[in-house]
C-alpha cells in the first residue's frame, strides 16, 4: 500500500457509504462497557481529593483545572502508581507525560529524537499505520522488519541495523507492540523480549513500545511489558487509554526516563519531550486528565477489577467469532473453503485471514456494495509489498449477532470469488 493513501479515510468513506454494511474494519471498543454516566462522579471526587491534599478551596481547584497547565501533565502521581500497581513499572512522576493519545506521543517522541538526514526508524512488517504514516508524512526515514510467530524478526533487525550502519546511516528508533500486535495479533516471545532489549544496548537505540492491547489477554497471564524488565533505560513506553477506558478521552501514558547529552550538557529527555509537546498541544487537557486522575483514586490505582468484565466480553467475541469461522468454512462439507485459514489470537481485538485470492480496495467496496460486509487488507499494513491474500477482521465493536451474520456475509463473497476465479 502507498504510504501516499489515506488507507483509514477510505474505510471510513466506505463504511459511510454503506452503512447498512457490517464492518470488521475499525478496531474500535465496545461503547457499553465506557460508562461515561461517571465521568462526573470521578471528576468530582478528584477535585474534593486535590482539596484535602492541597488544603485549598473547591474554586481554587477548579480555577486551576480550568487554566493552562503542566505540559508534562497533572496527574503524575497517580499515574506512577497506577503504572507500578497494574503493569509492574516503576517511573517517577517527572519522568511521565500524559499526551493526547498514543499518537501524540509517537509524534512528540520522533521530533524530538530523531534526525530526518541521518536516522532511521524500524517498524514492524506489518505495521500500525499512524507511525508509518506520521514518519513519512514529515520526511523521516522509515523501514520494515518483518513480524514472525514470536513477534518482529530480530535475525532480521540485526541485517538491518548492520546494513544501515555501513552506510553511514543510525537506526534511532525500533517501534514494537509486543502484545497481540495490529495488525498480526501475534505476541512476542519471552526470550525475544530480552534480546531486544540486549540488541537495543548493544546498537545504542530506543525502543518505542506502544501497549495498546496488553489489557486484553484471553489465554494465560501476559507476558512482562518490555519497560518493565528495560533494566538501561531503553524503553519508551506508550500506554493507550483509547482501548481500555474509550477513545474520546484521548489519553495516554508516555514514560521517557532517559538522559542524553546535547552539546555536552545531560538532560532528562522527558523535558526535552515536553518541550516539543508544548510547541504543538501546550497541555493535555486538565478536566480529562482530572477525571481519570479521579477514577484512580477510587479504584486503588489499579484498572484490572473494573476491566474484567470488557475482557471477558471481548474474549467472548473472539470466541465466537473462531467459532463461525470454523462452522462456516468447514472444509468437510465446504470444499471450496479449504484454502481459507486463519490465526488463532490470545489477545486483542483481531484476526487475521487468509484467502487463495488477492484483496484489496475494489475488493473491500465489491463486497461492501454486494455482500455488506466490510473488511481491511492486510496490505493496508505494510510497508511495501506484503498481505496482498489476507484481512484483517476485528471484533471488538460487533454483538455477537452481528458476528454471525457477518462473517455468514463474507463467506458469500469468498465462496462467489473462488467460483468466479475457477471459470
Amino acid at each position: 500500500m502507498n504510504l501516499g493513501e489515506d488507507v483509514m479515510g477510505f474505510l471510513n468513506e466506505v463504511q459511510s457509504i454503506y452503512s447498512k454494511a457490517i464492518s470488521f474494519a475499525s478496531g474500535r471498543p465496545d461503547a457499553k462497557y465506557f460508562n461515561i454516566e461517571k465521568f462526573s462522579e470521578y471528576l468530582d471526587f478528584f477535585i474534593k481529593t486535590e482539596v484535602l491534599e492541597k488544603g485549598q478551596t473547591e474554586n481554587e481547584i477548579l480555577g486551576y483545572l480550568g487554566q493552562y497547565n503542566r505540559t508534562k501533565g497533572i496527574i503524575n502521581k497517580e499515574v506512577s502508581k497506577y503504572l507500578w500497581k497494574d503493569e509492574a513499572i516503576q517511573a517517577l512522576p517527572e519522568d511521565i507525560l500524559i499526551t493526547v493519545g498514543t499518537q501524540e506521543g509517537i509524534a512528540v517522541g520522533i521530533m524530538t529524537i530523531c534526525n530526518k538526514e541521518n536516522d532511521v526508524i524500524l517498524v514492524e512488517d506489518p505495521a500500525y499505520i499512524g507511525i508509518t504514516h506520521f514518519s513519512k508524512i514529515n520526511g523521516y526515514h522509515v523501514d520494515g522488519v518483518p513480524v514472525t510467530s514470536n513477534g518482529i524478526s530480530l535475525e532480521n533487525l540485526e541485517e538491518k541495523l548492520q546494513h544501515y550502519s555501513s552506510i553511514g546511516k543510525r537506526v534511532r528508533v525500533v517501534y514494537v507492540i509486543p502484545d497481540f500486535q495490529n495488525p498480526s495479533g501475534v505476541v512476542m516471545s519471552l526470550e525475544n523480549r530480552y534480546k531486544l532489549l540486549e540488541l537495543a544496548e548493544i546498537h545504542d537505540f530506543l525502543i518505542f513500545e506502544d501497549n495498546a492491547y496488553g489489557d486484553f489477554s484471553y489465554e494465560n497471564s501476559p507476558y512482562p511489558t518490555l519497560k518493565s524488565i528495560d533494566k538501561n533505560n531503553r524503553v519508551i513506553y506508550l500506554k493507550s487509554l483509547s482501548k481500555t477506558l474509550y477513545p474520546s478521552l484521548r489519553l495516554s501514558l508516555m514514560v521517557v526516563n532517559q538522559s542524553i547529552s546535547v552539546e555536552g550538557n545531560v538532560l532528562k529527555l522527558s523535558d526535552l519531550v515536553s518541550k516539543t509537546k508544548g510547541y504543538i498541544t501546550v497541555n493535555t487537557p486538565s478536566i480529562i486528565q482530572a477525571m481519570f486522575g479521579g477514577m484512580l483514586h477510587q479504584h486503588n490505582f489499579s484498572l484490572k477489577k473494573m476491566n474484567k468484565e470488557k475482557v471477558l466480553g471481548m474474549k467472548e467475541k473472539r470466541n465466537y467469532l473462531l467459532k463461525c469461522l470454523e462452522e462456516t468454512f468447514n472444509t468437510k462439507n465446504n470444499s471450496w473453503s479449504n484454502e481459507v485459514k486463519w490465526n488463532y489470537p490470545k489477545g486483542g481485538f483481531f484476526i487475521r485471514v487468509k484467502l487463495p485470492f488477492e484483496v484489496g480496495k475494489e475488493e473491500v467496496v465489491e463486497c461492501a456494495e454486494k455482500f455488506k460486509v466490510i473488511f481491511t487488507p492486510m496490505s493496508f499494513f505494510y510497508l511495501n509489498e506484503g498481505g496482498e491474500n489476507e484481512l484483517r477482521l476485528a471484533f471488538s465493536n460487533l454483538s455477537l449477532e452481528e458476528i454471525k451474520i457477518g462473517i455468514d456475509r463474507l463467506a458469500d463473497y469468498i465462496k462467489n470469488k473462488i467460483e468466479n476465479l475457477k471459470k
